[in-house]
């Protein structure tokens, strides 16, 4: 249930604000519909208003199955099966949305075609010369502090709380990435829109000030994350609640940024709409595929303003468009390994056996397998103490891995919490909680201990 809060509360907003902006490509943006280039008179065509309204019965009926399908995962208590719906439902999400936009478009340009209204359109590159073409905006000495803060602050919590530590490492390692995508984005060539090249030069600065004010923003965002989790490392109850909600709370002021920008950006191309006398590749929507993906491999930008929707997108055509398509196939691809190996967790049972003077604890492989001549102090417990999980696996049936018990330091569990008795004991310097598939197997193993 908890899971479901989570997701209800951070993802089921997104599809409406998703929603509504690809339901608003309808309509007409700077002379394009569906990222297709239209002349006014194009508009009032029946062929183009028959395609509008199919685009908006289609996105009435994907947006209707969208928002059915979360309410599923109330109808199992199963950790990984939730987990499965709402991870298919995002991804569905991203591509359903889509489709009608894909289908718009591409009936779109086949009317173009068909017209013969490709045949005349201008297929001329422009580079800027003046300056080299080079405006940098980045420089290294400004993103220098929150990054060592951050290396710092992850450094200093990985001692005091493992699982909070690794989540202040991968915040570091997020801030980094955020500083190599400003700089990519930095070293742009200039984007030509004007014969005048001082026009292009302070069109191209001001923007690319904009995304390193940005980028910037979000580092310090991250550091600040960092140095609250190092703060609550240092508190022995409620660590997890607290680390959801701050890592909640940090999704949601990056997105609520984003508005700003947005807002400067679409000011900038206000002010600079007159001064437009150029085309150049991103215009030419043969090179976007459903109007969504660029791929021009004439174009030197690995960064393009996007034609539908807001922000930036990549060449797919660069080397980095090529690793963006590489990256998004395997993270695919591991969806339903994910899944199934969660799946595999919650559904397979634990199991305790004594095995050639050995305690062995087993579930899809062995996870312990303890000499008895080491374990001391065992004995049966019927309830568990307050702990939290620091790495493992933790459902409503099975907790496995490192554990912290509030005030007196880590364990290890394997063992199914709904059962009501457990062997607790100590081997080679470490706390043991363990239990059977069931309360017979648990007592059965702990006779057998005691006899030899």
């Amino acid at each position: 249930m908890f899971l479901n809060i989570i997701f209800f509360a951070t993802l089921y907003p997104v599809l409406f604000i998703v929603y509504v902006v690809m339901a608003l490509q309808s309509g007409q943006k700077n002379g394009s519909i569906f990222g297709v280039n239209m002349k006014p008179e194009w508009f009032e065509e029946d062929e183009v208003k028959a395609i509008q309204k199919r685009f908006k019965r289609e996105m009435r009926w994907y947006g209707l199955l969208l928002a059915v399908i979360p309410f599923s995962s109330l109808l199992t208590p199963y950790f990984s099966i939730q987990m499965t719906i709402w991870l298919v439902w995002m991804f569905g999400a991203i591509i359903l949305l889509m489709l009608p936009l894909v289908f718009a478009n591409s009936r779109l340009k086949e009317w173009k075609r068909q017209k013969g209204y490709y045949e005349t359109q201008s297929t001329e590159r422009y580079v800027e010369l003046k300056n080299a073409g080079a405006i940098r905006c980045i420089h290294f000495f400004q993103f220098f502090l929150p990054l060592a803060i951050g290396i710092i602050g992850a450094a200093l919590a990985l001692p005091v709380y493992k699982m909070v530590g690794i989540s202040c490492l991968i915040g570091a390692a997020c801030g980094f990435i955020y500083f190599l995508v400003a700089v990519i984005m930095d070293r742009q060539p200039i984007q030509v829109i004007s014969s005048d090249s001082d026009i292009n030069i302070n069109y191209s600065r001001a923007k690319k000030n904009i995304w390193k004010n940005f980028w910037l923003c979000c580092i310090w965002m991250n550091t600040i994350l960092i140095l609250f989790l190092l703060a609550i490392s240092f508190v022995d109850k409620k660590v997890e609640s607290i680390m959801l909600i701050a890592m909640i709370v940090y999704v949601v002021l990056l997105l609520v940024i984003c508005i700003p920008v947005f807002i400067r950006l679409g000011k900038v191309e206000k002010a600079y709409a007159g001064k437009h006398d150029l085309s150049n590749g991103t215009e030419d929507d043969r090179n976007w595929i459903g109007g969504v993906l660029y791929y021009n491999p004439n174009d030197p930008h690995t960064m393009v303003d996007k034609k539908v929707g807001i922000g930036t997108t990549v060449n797919m055509a660069s080397k980095a468009g090529k690793a963006t398509m590489l990256f998004t196939a395997l993270v695919f691809l591991t969806i339903p390994i994910l899944c199934a190996w969660v799946i595999a967790e919650e559904f397979t049972p634990i199991h305790l056996e004594i095995e050639n003077g050995n305690l062995c604890a087993e579930h899809i492989r062995t996870d312990y397998e303890l000499p008895l001549d080491t374990i001391e102090e065992v004995e049966m417990v019927t309830e568990l103490p307050r702990r939290s999980k620091i790495n493992g696996t933790g459902m409503d049936n099975l907790e496995k891995g490192t554990f912290k018990i509030y005030e007196q330091g880590e364990c290890q569990e394997f063992l199914n919490p709904q059962n009501k008795k457990f062997l607790h004991f100590s081997a080679n310097g470490k706390q043991y909680y363990m239990s059977g598939v069931d309360d017979a197997q648990t007592e059965e193993i702990y006779k057998e201990i005691l006899s030899r």
